[in-house]
């Protein structure tokens, strides 16, 4: 944490002096930004997978025996 990060502790104790309807709120902007860092990974994730794809080889079981055996 940097210097001006605050504890979970204080941060929960700063929600809890907010009216309902801005607890609310920051709750569903928490959500979303949630939701969107979740979404960015899996696209992460499948463009590693993808690029792992194309670099795998292709072919038929007896490719691979033949592979295996030299």
């Amino acid at each position: 944490m940097g210097p001006e990060a605050v504890s979970l502790n204080t941060l929960l104790e700063y929600v809890d002096q907010l009216d309902i309807e801005d607890q609310q709120y920051l709750q569903e902007v928490i959500q979303r930004r949630v939701a969107e860092k979740k979404r960015s990974a899996i696209a992460r994730r499948a463009t590693q997978a993808k690029t792992h794809l194309t670099k795998s080889r292709k072919g038929t079981a007896q490719d691979l025996l033949a592979d295996l055996n030299g």
